[in-house]
């Protein structure tokens, strides 16, 4: 059974709950699995290190870190303030934490195209900025939002913190729907990666300004 996704607040919880108690008794159930649009349609401009030189500045991205609720086959839906659900008939295709990995690092190397972007495993010591993600929300919301919440890091090839930046995006979804859901999450993942691509130029302007490493201080605001 699949549970519709409400794009108007007025519909509110109630029709929520309704959806979930309705029945599909007598029926198979039919499952659903899905994959960030980002995530798999990599291109070879988009693969790291392509027609660069040796010298060029390196990204490594680790493994996006998801709060625990998030990290299971079901995408997440908010039923209430403080209710949140997760599907069992629409399923992630592959591991949510891999899929948004492989989706940053996407966006990050089409926005930074003079850099390699890399996976953790592969960067070793080479990474001039290394990029951590924990990822708080991403979910579907009983208004008819997409949310997503979070904080990313940046730092060094020494390990000195650079920037520290939460983050929050609220989109309202364009259609009922599990899949209307996924893409206009994947939509505000994407504008999270261009935010972070955004602070390493902003990072690498300053250490190349005054000669040294850039620092700024923790944001405690989105």
């Amino acid at each position: 059974m699949m549970m519709p996704l409400l794009n108007a607040s007025g519909r509110g919880a109630a029709l929520v709950t309704l959806a979930l108690l309705a029945g599909c008794a007598g029926q198979s159930t039919e499952f659903h699995r899905y994959t960030l649009p980002l995530a798999d349609q990599r291109t070879a401009a988009a693969e790291p290190g392509v027609s660069l030189p040796d010298s060029a500045p390196t990204v490594a991205v680790s493994s996006v870190r998801l709060a625990d609720y998030l990290d299971g086959q079901g995408v997440v839906y908010q039923t209430s303030d403080i209710e949140v659900n997760e599907a069992q008939a629409n399923l992630w295709a592959d591991s949510l934490s891999a899929q948004l990995t492989r989706s940053l690092q996407r966006t990050l190397s089409e926005r930074l195209k003079d850099h390699r972007v890399l996976g953790e495993t592969l960067s070793g010591d080479r990474a001039d900025t290394g990029v951590r993600i924990t990822l708080s929300r991403f979910q579907g919301r009983y208004d008819g939002m997409a949310v997503l919440a979070g904080q990313y890091q940046l730092r060094n090839a020494g390990g000195d913190l650079l920037a520290q930046q939460p983050f929050e995006i609220e989109r309202p979804l364009e259609d009922d729907g599990y899949p209307a859901l996924v893409r206009t999450l994947s939509q505000g993942w994407e504008n999270v990666g261009e935010q972070i691509a955004d602070e390493i130029t902003r990072q690498e302007q300053m250490a190349s300004s005054t000669g040294l490493p850039a620092r700024s201080t923790p944001a405690t605001t989105p």
